[in-house]
Protein backbone atom coordinates (compact mmCIF):
# COMPACT_ATOMS: atom_id res chain seq x y z
CA UNK A 1 0.00 0.00 0.00
CA UNK A 2 1.62 3.06 -1.22
CA UNK A 3 1.13 6.79 0.64
CA UNK A 4 -1.91 7.99 -1.73
CA UNK A 5 -3.36 5.01 -0.94
CA UNK A 6 -3.24 5.72 2.98
CA UNK A 7 -3.79 8.90 2.33
CA UNK A 8 -7.37 8.46 1.00
CA UNK A 9 -8.23 5.70 3.59
CA UNK A 10 -7.69 8.37 6.37
CA UNK A 11 -9.56 11.17 4.56
CA UNK A 12 -12.84 8.58 4.20
CA UNK A 13 -12.66 7.56 7.54
CA UNK A 14 -12.78 11.12 8.89
CA UNK A 15 -15.30 12.21 6.50
CA UNK A 16 -17.62 9.15 8.03
CA UNK A 17 -16.62 10.25 11.36
CA UNK A 18 -17.75 13.69 10.54
CA UNK A 19 -21.06 13.11 8.85
CA UNK A 20 -22.21 10.78 11.96
CA UNK A 21 -21.68 13.60 14.10
CA UNK A 22 -23.28 15.53 12.13
CA UNK A 23 -26.54 13.61 11.85
CA UNK A 24 -26.38 13.37 15.31
CA UNK A 25 -24.58 10.28 16.47
CA UNK A 26 -21.92 10.80 19.13
CA UNK A 27 -20.88 6.91 18.86
CA UNK A 28 -19.65 4.63 15.95
CA UNK A 29 -20.92 1.38 16.23
CA UNK A 30 -19.14 -1.71 14.99
CA UNK A 31 -21.09 -4.84 15.53
CA UNK A 32 -19.10 -8.44 15.07
CA UNK A 33 -18.91 -8.66 11.51
CA UNK A 34 -17.42 -4.97 10.52
CA UNK A 35 -13.91 -5.72 11.82
CA UNK A 36 -11.18 -3.37 10.93
CA UNK A 37 -7.20 -4.67 10.76
CA UNK A 38 -5.32 -1.72 10.17
CA UNK A 39 -1.20 -2.54 9.61
CA UNK A 40 0.31 1.01 9.27
CA UNK A 41 3.65 2.13 11.29
CA UNK A 42 3.21 4.82 13.63
CA UNK A 43 5.48 6.67 12.38
CA UNK A 44 4.29 6.56 9.03
CA UNK A 45 0.38 7.27 9.90
CA UNK A 46 1.43 10.21 11.62
CA UNK A 47 3.45 11.66 8.81
CA UNK A 48 0.66 11.40 6.62
CA UNK A 49 -1.74 12.62 8.73
CA UNK A 50 0.76 16.00 9.81
CA UNK A 51 0.82 16.11 6.01
CA UNK A 52 -2.85 16.11 4.97
CA UNK A 53 -3.51 18.50 8.17
CA UNK A 54 -0.75 21.41 6.90
CA UNK A 55 -2.36 20.81 3.22
CA UNK A 56 -5.90 21.27 4.43
CA UNK A 57 -4.92 23.93 7.02
CA UNK A 58 -3.58 26.27 4.38
CA UNK A 59 -7.29 25.75 2.25
CA UNK A 60 -9.15 26.44 4.86
CA UNK A 61 -7.37 29.55 5.91
CA UNK A 62 -7.73 30.60 1.83
CA UNK A 63 -10.98 30.05 2.27
CA UNK A 64 -11.57 31.55 5.02
CA UNK A 65 -10.14 34.75 4.24
CA UNK A 66 -12.27 34.17 1.43
CA UNK A 67 -15.66 34.14 3.32
CA UNK A 68 -14.82 37.02 5.21
CA UNK A 69 -14.48 39.36 2.49
CA UNK A 70 -17.97 37.61 1.18
CA UNK A 71 -19.38 38.71 5.01
CA UNK A 72 -18.72 42.01 4.47
CA UNK A 73 -21.57 42.39 1.72
CA UNK A 74 -24.56 44.11 2.64
CA UNK A 75 -27.48 41.99 4.10
CA UNK A 76 -30.72 41.15 2.48
CA UNK A 77 -32.20 44.54 1.92
CA UNK A 78 -36.03 44.74 2.76
CA UNK A 79 -38.73 43.40 0.84
CA UNK A 80 -41.61 46.02 0.26
CA UNK A 81 -44.58 43.74 -1.00
CA UNK A 82 -47.68 43.54 0.98
CA UNK A 83 -48.14 39.85 1.63
CA UNK A 84 -46.34 36.85 2.48
CA UNK A 85 -46.58 34.80 0.02
CA UNK A 86 -45.33 37.57 -2.48
CA UNK A 87 -42.26 38.44 -0.18
CA UNK A 88 -41.06 35.08 -0.43
CA UNK A 89 -41.96 34.98 -3.91
CA UNK A 90 -39.14 38.23 -4.06
CA UNK A 91 -36.40 36.53 -1.75
CA UNK A 92 -36.63 33.53 -3.99
CA UNK A 93 -35.57 35.99 -6.05
CA UNK A 94 -32.58 37.66 -4.88
CA UNK A 95 -31.48 34.02 -3.66
CA UNK A 96 -31.71 32.20 -6.81
CA UNK A 97 -29.08 35.06 -8.08
CA UNK A 98 -26.69 35.09 -5.29
CA UNK A 99 -23.02 34.16 -5.88
CA UNK A 100 -21.40 35.41 -2.72
CA UNK A 101 -19.74 31.84 -1.60
CA UNK A 102 -18.45 29.35 -3.55
CA UNK A 103 -21.89 26.97 -3.38
CA UNK A 104 -24.04 29.43 -5.42
CA UNK A 105 -21.08 29.06 -8.47
CA UNK A 106 -21.85 25.27 -8.47
CA UNK A 107 -25.43 24.10 -7.62
CA UNK A 108 -27.70 23.35 -10.03
CA UNK A 109 -30.95 25.02 -8.29
CA UNK A 110 -31.45 27.03 -4.99
CA UNK A 111 -33.40 25.18 -2.82
CA UNK A 112 -35.37 28.28 -0.94
CA UNK A 113 -37.79 26.89 1.18
CA UNK A 114 -41.51 25.48 0.94
CA UNK A 115 -44.82 25.27 2.90
CA UNK A 116 -47.25 27.53 4.10
CA UNK A 117 -46.19 31.66 4.66
CA UNK A 118 -48.19 31.65 7.48
CA UNK A 119 -47.31 28.52 9.11
CA UNK A 120 -46.63 28.28 12.95
CA UNK A 121 -44.05 25.78 12.80
CA UNK A 122 -40.95 25.85 10.66
CA UNK A 123 -38.27 23.33 9.75
CA UNK A 124 -34.75 24.03 9.68
CA UNK A 125 -32.39 21.44 8.36
CA UNK A 126 -28.69 22.37 7.01
CA UNK A 127 -28.85 21.99 3.56
CA UNK A 128 -30.01 20.55 0.18
CA UNK A 129 -28.91 17.23 -0.90
CA UNK A 130 -28.35 15.91 -4.53
CA UNK A 131 -31.90 15.22 -5.15
CA UNK A 132 -32.78 18.36 -3.31
CA UNK A 133 -30.70 20.03 -5.93
CA UNK A 134 -31.51 18.68 -8.34
CA UNK A 135 -35.04 19.20 -7.90
CA UNK A 136 -35.42 22.97 -6.23
CA UNK A 137 -37.39 21.36 -3.65
CA UNK A 138 -36.33 20.90 0.56
CA UNK A 139 -36.35 17.61 2.38
CA UNK A 140 -37.91 14.80 -0.40
CA UNK A 141 -35.88 11.46 -0.87
CA UNK A 142 -35.84 8.61 1.97
CA UNK A 143 -35.08 11.77 4.78
CA UNK A 144 -37.77 14.50 3.72
CA UNK A 145 -40.61 10.71 3.49
CA UNK A 146 -39.64 10.46 6.84
CA UNK A 147 -39.66 14.04 7.92
CA UNK A 148 -43.50 14.03 6.60
CA UNK A 149 -44.45 11.17 8.95
CA UNK A 150 -42.62 13.11 11.79
CA UNK A 151 -45.18 16.16 10.98
CA UNK A 152 -47.88 13.80 10.73
CA UNK A 153 -47.17 12.33 13.67
CA UNK A 154 -47.41 15.57 15.20
CA UNK A 155 -50.84 16.30 14.18
CA UNK A 156 -50.05 18.59 11.27
CA UNK A 157 -49.61 18.14 7.51
CA UNK A 158 -46.74 19.10 5.49
CA UNK A 159 -48.50 21.80 3.50
CA UNK A 160 -49.41 23.57 6.49
CA UNK A 161 -45.42 23.74 8.38
CA UNK A 162 -42.66 25.78 6.58
CA UNK A 163 -39.54 23.49 6.31
CA UNK A 164 -35.83 25.75 5.02
CA UNK A 165 -32.22 25.29 5.22
CA UNK A 166 -30.16 27.16 6.94
CA UNK A 167 -28.27 27.11 3.59
CA UNK A 168 -30.11 27.22 0.09
CA UNK A 169 -27.26 25.66 -2.42
CA UNK A 170 -25.85 22.22 -2.14
CA UNK A 171 -22.65 21.66 -0.32
CA UNK A 172 -20.92 18.86 -1.97
CA UNK A 173 -17.10 17.86 -1.64
CA UNK A 174 -16.61 18.10 -5.18
CA UNK A 175 -18.60 20.87 -6.61
CA UNK A 176 -17.48 20.28 -9.78
CA UNK A 177 -19.32 17.23 -10.40
CA UNK A 178 -22.73 18.02 -9.03
CA UNK A 179 -24.08 14.29 -11.05
CA UNK A 180 -22.38 12.91 -8.44
CA UNK A 181 -24.30 10.96 -5.98
CA UNK A 182 -22.79 10.50 -2.51
CA UNK A 183 -21.16 14.07 -3.02
CA UNK A 184 -22.65 15.48 0.07
CA UNK A 185 -20.97 17.30 2.73
CA UNK A 186 -22.30 19.52 6.03
CA UNK A 187 -21.84 23.14 5.56
CA UNK A 188 -19.28 25.09 6.97
CA UNK A 189 -20.21 27.93 9.39
CA UNK A 190 -18.57 30.43 6.93
CA UNK A 191 -20.95 28.69 4.55
CA UNK A 192 -24.00 29.10 7.34
CA UNK A 193 -23.16 32.98 8.05
CA UNK A 194 -22.74 33.68 4.42
CA UNK A 195 -26.87 32.62 4.06
CA UNK A 196 -28.69 33.21 7.41
CA UNK A 197 -29.51 36.67 6.07
CA UNK A 198 -32.04 34.50 3.72
CA UNK A 199 -33.12 32.32 6.49
CA UNK A 200 -33.89 35.31 9.13
CA UNK A 201 -35.45 37.37 6.33
CA UNK A 202 -37.53 34.08 5.79
CA UNK A 203 -38.54 33.81 10.01
CA UNK A 204 -39.14 37.15 9.70
CA UNK A 205 -42.08 37.08 6.86
CA UNK A 206 -43.48 33.85 7.94
CA UNK A 207 -43.58 34.91 11.62
CA UNK A 208 -43.18 31.06 13.11
CA UNK A 209 -44.74 30.04 16.59
CA UNK A 210 -41.87 27.57 16.89
CA UNK A 211 -39.04 26.95 14.99
CA UNK A 212 -37.49 23.52 15.18
CA UNK A 213 -34.19 23.13 14.10
CA UNK A 214 -32.58 19.49 12.57
CA UNK A 215 -29.50 18.52 12.96
CA UNK A 216 -26.38 19.31 14.53
CA UNK A 217 -25.55 21.98 11.25
CA UNK A 218 -28.82 24.42 11.78
CA UNK A 219 -28.64 24.23 15.39
CA UNK A 220 -25.37 25.28 16.20
CA UNK A 221 -25.14 28.11 13.82
CA UNK A 222 -28.50 29.99 15.38
CA UNK A 223 -27.27 29.13 18.84
CA UNK A 224 -23.49 30.10 18.13
CA UNK A 225 -22.76 26.70 20.11
CA UNK A 226 -20.91 23.68 19.83
CA UNK A 227 -22.63 21.56 21.58
CA UNK A 228 -23.50 18.49 20.61
CA UNK A 229 -27.31 18.03 19.09
CA UNK A 230 -27.68 14.97 21.48
CA UNK A 231 -26.48 17.64 24.75
CA UNK A 232 -29.31 20.54 22.64
CA UNK A 233 -32.18 18.41 21.51
CA UNK A 234 -35.19 18.49 23.32
CA UNK A 235 -34.61 21.94 25.41
CA UNK A 236 -36.46 24.61 23.97
CA UNK A 237 -34.23 28.31 23.57
CA UNK A 238 -34.92 30.98 21.14
CA UNK A 239 -34.20 32.49 17.97
CA UNK A 240 -35.05 36.16 16.76
CA UNK A 241 -37.50 35.89 19.77
CA UNK A 242 -39.40 32.98 18.76
CA UNK A 243 -38.79 29.93 21.35
CA UNK A 244 -36.73 26.95 19.28
CA UNK A 245 -36.63 23.08 19.45
CA UNK A 246 -33.80 21.28 18.04
CA UNK A 247 -33.93 18.02 17.21
CA UNK A 248 -32.37 15.11 15.23
CA UNK A 249 -32.06 15.21 11.87
CA UNK A 250 -34.08 12.83 9.44
CA UNK A 251 -31.13 11.45 7.96
CA UNK A 252 -29.57 10.32 11.66
CA UNK A 253 -32.73 8.19 12.34
CA UNK A 254 -32.73 6.40 9.32
CA UNK A 255 -29.24 5.07 10.28
CA UNK A 256 -30.33 4.91 13.84
CA UNK A 257 -33.45 4.05 14.07
CA UNK A 258 -33.67 3.82 18.45
CA UNK A 259 -33.43 7.93 17.79
CA UNK A 260 -37.12 7.98 16.62
CA UNK A 261 -38.83 7.75 20.19
CA UNK A 262 -36.60 10.71 21.12
CA UNK A 263 -37.50 12.78 18.07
Amino acid sequence: MNQSEYIKILRLARTAIEEYKNWGEDELVLDKTMQVKVSVAKEEKKEISKNIEQSEQKIKKQKKEQMKQQLKQEPVKAIQSKNAEQKLEDLKKIIVNCKKCELGKYRLNAVCGSGDPYANIMFVGEGPGFQEDHEGKPFIGRAGDLLTKIIEAMGYKRETVYIANIVKCHPMKNPENPELKGNDRPPTMEEMQICQPYLDEQIKIISPKVIITLGASSTRALLKTDDVISSLRGKFTEYMGIPLMPTYHPAALLRNPKLKKDV
